[in-house]
């Protein structure tokens, strides 16, 4: 292949054809080291993989875990880079310091800033496409270690400066968008959080911190089994080639946040009909994981039907109760709780169908089961709209640095 073509990305801003340049990362960046000289002389960081640079008293918890002495850290000021230089798993991740005008951090945490070159360009460049490399030039064989001088030996490509500038700045822009729906989705999840634990009675009592206008009785309690029909499972097929034109739902098929079930594995007619029949789903029915992952919680809608089921989840068919607001409960703190108090440790951790059917379900009119239940149903279509316009955004960012750089 010829070595310009090579050196060309497959998507590029309009007016840009040359070939992107080799350079060594020492041509683009300069060491900084300066140290503190009294102790707390700023605010102490932290450089993590998934956050980025953050306030280690954020990060551990509101407590700091650098030495009582923290004379002679390194201070990273602001637009100034940082790295961990010891791994366990062979992974450096670079971060900026974007969040405060100076700070300290521990001396594994070599820092430079760049010469003649875009920061929002380079952040993404040593970030993307540079893993196998960095690994490569780390030393060692339990911990490994990537020197600070070992970096700037490296070599990588790079365009124009005024095309770093075009594509730094795309970037920054879409990572910004993408912390934005973190934090919606964050707040949604955290609101959702707080109602469940106000909009259902604590342990021992009858009343909701929180209620719907119009709602005043006292709630009661009921067992699950005498709300239901029918609570049963299903069991492993014998046939393992997953062929069949019957849906077969397994835990991991159903999404942690959403509940929605995406089918992998199919089943025969023969099977569904035969020693499987009594695990035959109905539209309504709920899911309940009662292995493995414990309580994790869907219903079952037409469009997967027919369907059939494992072991691991429980079919739960009420007969009487309004299915969105059983649903919500399960979700709740109360089966949270029980399920941390009352699992059987086995080779994986379980609930048998007994204890399903003996959970303690407190239940309010049915009207009110009905406006909870419709409160949460929205709510958690609300998440999942904000929880795909994230992975949207995620996934259109790994499409384009993919194709945006060499």
């Amino acid at each position: 292949m010829d070595k310009n073509k090579a050196n060309v990305p497959k998507l590029r801003f309009p007016g840009f054809t040359d070939p992107w340049e080799q350079r060594k990362v020492c041509e683009l960046i300069e060491d900084y080291i300066e140290k503190t000289e009294i102790q707390n002389q700023y605010p102490v960081l932290t450089s993590s993989q998934q956050k980025g640079i953050v306030f280690q008293e954020d990060y551990f918890a509101d407590r700091q875990v650098t030495t009582n002495d923290n004379v002679g850290y390194f201070i990273l000021p602001k637009g100034y880079f940082t790295y961990r230089s010891r791994s366990d798993t062979n992974l450096f991740v670079f971060n900026r310091n974007d969040i405060i005008h100076r700070g300290i951090i521990s001396y594994y945490y070599p820092v430079f800033c760049v010469k003649d070159t875009d920061s929002n360009f380079f952040l993404r460049r040593i970030n993307f496409g540079m893993n196998s490399q960095l690994a490569m030039a780390a030393e060692g064989t339990g911990q490994h270690v990537l020197s600070l001088s070992k970096f700037k030996n490296m070599i990588t490509t790079v365009p124009s400066l005024p095309e770093q500038k075009q594509i730094g700045l795309l970037f920054e822009h879409l990572d910004h968008l993408i912390t934005l729906h973190q934090r919606k989705l964050k707040h949604l999840q955290d609101k959702k959080k707080g109602l469940l634990q106000k909009m259902f009675p604590k342990d021992g009592e009858d009343f909701p911190e929180i209620r719907f206008p119009g709602f005043t009785d006292p709630w009661e309690q009921r067992k699950m089994g005498e709300m239901t029909c029918l609570i049963t499972k299903g069991t492993t097929p014998i046939d393992k080639s997953g062929n069949g034109n019957i849906n077969f739902v397994k835990i991991e098929n159903i999404d942690s946040s959403s509940g929605e079930i995406n089918i992998s594995s199919k089943i025969s007619e023969e099977e569904h009909n035969g020693y499987l029949k009594r695990s035959q789903l109905q539209e309504n029915d709920i899911l309940f994981s009662i292995a493995g992952t414990l309580g994790r919680v869907t219903s079952v809608n037409k469009g997967i039907l027919p369907a059939n089921t494992n072991q691991a989840l429980a079919i739960i068919r009420l007969k009487t109760g309004c299915l969105e607001y059983v649903k919500t409960y399960l979700k709740g703190k109360a089966v949270s709780d029980f399920i941390k108090k009352n699992p059987t440790i086995g080779a994986q951790p379980n609930l048998s169908l007994e204890q399903v059917g003996n959970l303690n379900i407190d239940l309010p009119s049915f009207k009110e089961q009905q406006e909870i239940g419709t409160f949460f149903n929205e709510l958690d279509h609300l998440i999942t709209l904000h929880q795909r316009k994230l992975n949207h955004l995620q996934e259109q960012k790994k499409a384009l640095l993919q194709q945006m750089f060499v």
